[in-house]
């Protein structure tokens, strides 16, 4: 089967932003004044599917500005793989006009001492879909918060975020609001908690009272694997209309020695049988990821950080 063709784009920040082979259906104006970041990415609609890697080597605090808009019928593949040694603040606000696709994906690695704040406000439309991922893990100071906004029919947000802490601190706070009808939405959260970590997940899941058919999915896991480790996991659900078919789950625990023992049983070394138990736990909802090259780099960051 043959690979479908891809704008490949790379938007490299080091003391100057470096933008290579953008597309004629990519509009992107950033600026960097006195270590702020700020500016706009625009995606019109193309016959080959655009993909933005982003690539952070600054040697400084990361500080950054963004907005986003999709135009109707476009696609865009937003990838940042990137280490932040000395601490972020990013903010996103994004939309998507009808028709169009946005995939983003986060796989980046903190160093434990620094402090890293990214929030990220999206407005969806009409048959659009939003296609989230994050993959973090942790620092002393990190607060993670995704709004997300379906204001049109057959609007859907599908998200999956893992949070791999040891001994880190780490809130994560999301809110789907359901503000038209027809609308879809799909979340997930796994983490696991070393040492001294402290990890919270909070989701929200309005759904206005004319939002009829509407379809909500929520779920959470955690996995402390230290006594003194903590996860608290709050699941919350506003529902304004009786049409709907809504679901939420929250469940945090150790981890089930028998499956350890057995995998110990067969000959595998106890440190060995951990991380085999733990790359299946945060494996569950991989197979959200359409795309086969992110899902094996999410299986490889997995299988590195944990």
């Amino acid at each position: 089967m043959t690979e479908p063709k891809i704008n490949n784009c790379s938007i490299i920040f080091s003391e100057k932003i470096d933008i290579k082979n953008a597309p004629n259906n990519l509009d992107i104006d950033l600026q960097l004044i006195n270590d702020q970041i700020t500016g706009y990415i625009n995606v019109t609609k193309s016959k080959i599917d655009t993909i933005i890697n982003i690539t952070n080597l600054r040697k400084k605090y990361f500080n950054l500005n963004l907005n986003i808009y999709l135009d109707e019928d476009s696609f865009l593949g937003l990838r940042d793989e990137s280490e932040y040694n000395f601490g972020s603040n990013i903010i996103i606000k994004s939309k998507m006009n009808k028709n169009s696709i946005f995939e983003y994906f986060r796989l980046n690695s903190f160093l434990k001492t620094t402090k890293n704040h990214f929030i990220h406000d999206i407005e969806i439309s009409s048959n659009c879909e939003f296609r989230d991922f994050n993959f973090s893990n942790g620092s002393d100071e990190m607060h993670n918060k995704t709004s997300v906004s379906l204001n049109d029919e057959n609007a859907s947000y599908v998200g999956s975020g893992v949070m791999i802490s040891n001994s880190t601190n780490s809130n994560n706070d999301l809110l789907i609001k359901h503000l038209s009808k027809s609308a879809k939405s799909d979340c997930s959260f796994k983490t696991v908690s070393r040492g001294v970590s402290r990890v919270s997940f909070s989701g929200k899941v309005f759904v206005d009272q004319d939002c009829s058919k509407t379809v909500s999915n929520q779920i959470s896991k955690g996995l402390i694997m230290d006594e003194t480790a903590n996860i608290n996991l709050t699941p919350k659900l506003d529902i304004n209309n009786d049409d709907v078919i809504c679901s939420h789950g929250a469940a945090s625990g150790k981890p089930d020695e028998s499956i350890i023992f057995y995998l110990k049983s067969r000959g595998i070394p106890h440190k060995q049988a951990e991380k085999i138990y733990v790359e299946g736990f945060l494996g569950e909802f991989l197979n959200k990821i359409s795309s086969s090259e992110m899902q094996q780099k999410a299986m490889k960051y997995i299988s590195t950080h944990c």
